[in-house]
């Protein structure tokens, strides 16, 4: 990356950031109109630094979410869309499903809760990619939509990949649990443990949904599938540490720091199984 490029990122993703925090402000405005009441917040916590940290949390997944813009080979409201589903279905659905059976504060405390903190991500997560979208357009050669995927064995890929993530997340969650299990089993922090029972179709219902939302991204790259694997795998540990690690600052620093490192080897572990098991056609192996 040379010099002009990188003074271009550092007032692109500034503005992007303030994109995803405008949404948010408009977010929070429309849907009390909607009916749906914003839930408490969590304790000995207030919103001007909760904005704050929410603010550098959406200018760290802008960097990612614009390596994927460069290198998705379809026009510009495609990779919106790919993007906002990524954005969204990861960062939003699939945390707050997520922090529903591990937190009893006010953002997943109900149904009505969650459902409030689901809908508060969809337009800050379409100001954001629209933003990515826009500042970091793929190079000329690349914005082709003629692409496939070798679908080869799907029966047997499709199983694996659906596998995949539970697998992965179970054994790094593992591995964590013995620095963390204690805030949980105390309920410090509206922590929470949820069962075996509860948590093996969760994590197998969130593997589905991540798999429908990392198709296309695979699908339509143009590019090594080393930097796909590194892009997308980025882009998967920002999503899910954003509400978990980099936007709670009221959480203690070891759990921010193991489930940070959970979640950074959960994205990058995952992100290389769907490039191993699914590679376009475009791929090089560089």
């Amino acid at each position: 990356m040379h010099a002009k490029s990188i003074l271009q990122y550092l007032w692109k993703l500034p503005v992007s950031a303030i994109a995803f925090f405008i949404g948010m402000a408009l977010s929070g405005a429309l849907l009390p109109m909607l009916g749906l009441q914003s839930p408490e917040m969590p304790a000995g916590t207030d919103a001007n630094t909760i904005a704050l940290w929410f603010m550098l949390g959406s200018l760290i997944l802008a960097l990612p979410l614009s390596f994927l813009s460069r290198n998705l080979a379809v026009k510009p409201p495609g990779r919106w869309l790919i993007l906002f589903a990524l954005t969204w279905g990861i960062g939003g659905v699939g945390m707050v499903l997520e922090s529903y059976f591990f937190m009893e504060t006010g953002a997943v405390s109900s149904v009505n809760s969650a459902l409030f903190t689901i809908l508060n991500f969809v337009l800050p997560s379409l100001c954001l990619t629209g933003a990515v979208v826009w500042f970091f357009p793929p190079a000329e050669s690349t914005n082709q939509s003629e692409m496939g995927l070798d679908l080869s064995g799907w029966g047997w890929k499709l199983a694996a990949a659906l596998s995949a993530y539970p697998a992965v997340y179970f054994i790094f969650g593992l591995l964590v649990q013995p620095f963390v299990i204690e805030f949980y089993s105390q309920g410090q922090y509206e922590l929470t443990a949820p069962t075996w029972g509860q948590l093996i179709p969760l994590q197998l219902g969130r593997s589905a949904l991540f798999l429908l939302i990392c198709w296309p991204v695979i699908r339509f790259w143009h590019g090594s599938r080393r930097n796909l694997w590194l892009s997308l795998g980025a882009s998967f540990f920002v999503l899910t540490a954003f509400m978990a690690v980099i936007t709670a600052y009221w959480f203690p620093w070891q759990l921010r720091f193991f489930h940070g490192l959970e979640l950074l080897a959960d994205g990058i572990i995952y992100a290389g199984i769907l490039v191993i098991l699914f590679p376009g056609q475009r791929l090089t192996t560089q």
